[in-house]
C-alpha cells in the first residue's frame, strides 16, 4: 500500500475513532475528507471574474476545453478529469454516480447541483489529479446577493477536497472587497497552507511603476485579509498565447522573463498535487482537530453558563417555595385555622410560580442570545481568556473568524441542555488534545520516513 492511501486510512481511522462522536454530540460539521472516500487529488481555481481561471487552465491542459471572456462566463463549477472521450454530464449525475465521491453535494441544493458540470477529456495530465474551475467572484456591492445557491458553501466543500488552491487576481482588480474578501477570511480560513496567490496578466503593464503600485495595493490588501506573519507569495504570471495578441495591439510592456519563471514555478506546484495528498490529509486532520477542540471547550463554556442560571433560580425558586411552607406552618401555629394561613400559602405559591417563570424567561434569553455574534464572541473571550490575556494569539483569533458561524449553526439546532455534562467534556477535550500532541504527529512522521524509503 502507498504512503498516501496508508496515511489516508489511518485519518479515516482517527475521524471515525475520536472526532465524529464528539462531533456529533456537540453538532459540529468534520470536513469533507471526513466523509468520503479519497478520490484523485484536486486542484481548486478560485478568483475574480476575468482574472484568467479558465485561460490558465486551458493553457495547462493544452487545449480549450474552458470558455474565456471578459464578461463572466459561468455561474457554476466545473470539474475536469480524465476519460477515454470528450464527454459532459450534468450535476444530477456527477453527484449520483457511483464511482465519484460527491454525493455530499447534495445538500447544496438544486441551484447549486443544476450549476454543477463534469467534464472527461482524455488528457494524460488528469490521470494524475482532477482540477476544478469555479465562477468569477462578484465585487459589485451586493452583486453576490444575486447569486441563486450558498457560493460560500459550494467554494469551502471543494476546498476542503482539494490538495491545491489558487486565487487568482488580475491588473483590473487587484483589490479584495465583497465575496472576495468573504471568502479568504472566512470560507478559506484554516485552509491557508493549500493556498496560492496569483497575480495574473502582468503583461499587461506599460512600465514598473504601474507594476509596482498593483502589486503594492494587493499585497497590502491581502495582508489586512489573510492573518498572517508575513504577507503571502504572490507568484506574478502570464500566459505566452495571450502576450501575442497584446503586442499586435502595440501595447508596451515590461521584461516578462521572470514572470516566465514564476509562472514555471506554479505549474510545477500543480504537477506536484499528487504528491502533496499525504501531508494535506494530515493537516487537515490537525486543523479538523483543534476547530474541534476550540468548538468542544466553546460549547462547555456555553453549557456551563446555561446550568449556572438554571441552578440559580431553581435554587431560588425551592428557597421561596420552602419559605413559603414554613411561613404557612408559623401561619397556622399563631392564627389557628385556615383563612390566614391560606392567604400566606397562596402569596408564596404566587412568587414561586413568578420565580419559576423568570428563571425559563432567563433561560429563553440566553438561548436566544447565543444566535448573535457578539454573544459568541464574549463566550469565546471567556472561554480562552488565560490565553488571550498571557500573549497575543493571532491564531485562536484567526480561527475562531472561521468558527463564528459554524458555532451560530450549531445552537440554533442544539440546545445548551444537550451539551455533554462537564466532566465528560472535559475527558472528551483532554483526549483531543493528546491526540494532536501525541498520535497525529506520528502519523505525519511516518510520511517523512515513508518518503525517505
Amino acid at each position: 500500500m502507498s504512503v498516501e492511501r496508508e496515511v489516508s486510512r489511518k485519518a479515516l481511522e482517527i475521524y471515525d475513532r475520536d472526532l465524529r462522536p464528539l462531533a456529533e454530540k456537540l453538532a459540529f460539521e468534520l470536513p469533507v475528507r471526513a466523509k468520503e472516500p479519497p478520490g484523485l487529488p484536486n486542484v481548486l481555481f478560485l478568483g475574480n471574474h476575468s482574472s484568467g481561471k479558465s485561460s490558465f487552465i486551458n493553457h495547462l491542459l493544452e487545449t480549450d476545453v474552458q470558455k474565456t471572456g471578459l464578461a463572466p462566463t459561468d455561474d457554476g463549477f466545473t470539474i475536469l478529469c480524465h476519460g477515454e472521450q470528450k464527454d459532459t454530464f450534468d450535476g444530477q449525475t456527477v453527484t449520483t454516480h457511483p464511482s465519484l465521491p460527491l454525493r455530499n453535494l447534495n445538500r447544496l441544493g438544486p441551484a447549486f447541483i443544476s450549476r454543477l458540470k463534469l467534464k472527461t477529456l482524455p488528457n494524460p495530465l488528469l490521470k494524475s489529479f482532477a482540477l476544478i474551475d469555479s465562477p468569477g467572484m462578484i465585487d459589485a456591492i451586493g452583486a453576490a446577493n444575486t447569486r441563486e445557491y450558498d457560493f460560500a458553501s459550494g467554494v469551502r466543500f471543494f476546498a476542503e477536497k482539494a490538495d491545491l488552491i489558487l486565487f487568482f487576481f488580475d491588473p483590473d482588480k487587484p483589490g479584495t472587497t465583497a465575496e472576495t474578501i468573504s471568502i479568504l477570511t472566512q470560507t478559506l480560513a484554516g485552509l491557508e497552507y493549500k493556498l496560492l496567490i496569483i497575480l495574473n496578466k502582468v503583461d499587461l503593464f506599460q512600465n514598473i511603476r504601474d507594476f509596482a503600485r498593483t502589486y503594492g495595493t494587493l499585497s497590502w490588501n491581502l495582508s489586512k485579509a489573510i492573518r498572517t506573519k508575513d504577507i503571502p507569495h504572490i507568484f506574478n504570471i502570464y500566459l505566452p498565447e495571450h502576450r501575442k495578441s497584446v503586442s499586435e495591439h502595440g501595447i508596451s510592456s515590461i521584461p516578462l522573463q521572470d514572470f516566465d519563471a514564476s509562472r514555471s514555478e506554479v505549474l510545477e506546484e500543480i504537477r506536484r498535487t499528487p504528491t502533496r495528498r499525504a501531508d494535506n490529509v494530515v493537516s487537515d486532520l490537525i486543523h479538523a482537530g483543534r476547530r474541534l477542540v476550540m468548538h468542544a471547550k466553546l460549547c462547555n463554556t456555553i453549557s456551563l453558563d446555561y446550568r449556572k442560571i438554571q441552578m440559580k433560580w431553581m435554587g431560588i425558586s425551592t428557597a421561596v417555595l420552602a419559605a413559603g411552607i414554613v411561613s404557612t406552618w408559623g401561619a397556622m401555629q399563631i392564627w389557628p385555622g385556615w383563612e390566614i394561613a391560606s392567604s400566606v400559602a397562596t402569596v408564596f405559591l404566587l412568587a414561586t410560580a413568578g420565580c419559576w417563570f423568570w428563571g425559563r424567561w432567563l433561560l429563553k434569553q440566553f438561548v436566544g442570545k447565543l444566535h448573535e455574534y457578539a454573544t459568541l464572541d464574549q463566550m469565546f473571550a471567556d472561554t480562552f481568556r488565560n490565553e488571550l490575556a498571557l500573549q497575543d494569539r493571532t491564531d485562536l483569533n484567526a480561527m475562531w473568524s472561521g468558527l463564528k458561524e459554524t458555532a451560530r449553526k450549531t445552537f440554533s439546532v442544539l440546545s445548551p441542555r444537550d451539551v455533554p455534562n462537564f466532566f465528560s467534556m472535559s475527558r472528551s477535550i483532554r483526549k483531543l488534545e493528546h491526540l494532536m500532541e501525541d498520535d497525529i504527529p506520528k502519523l505525519r512522521r511516518s510520511i517523512n520516513q515513508g518518503t525517505e524509503d
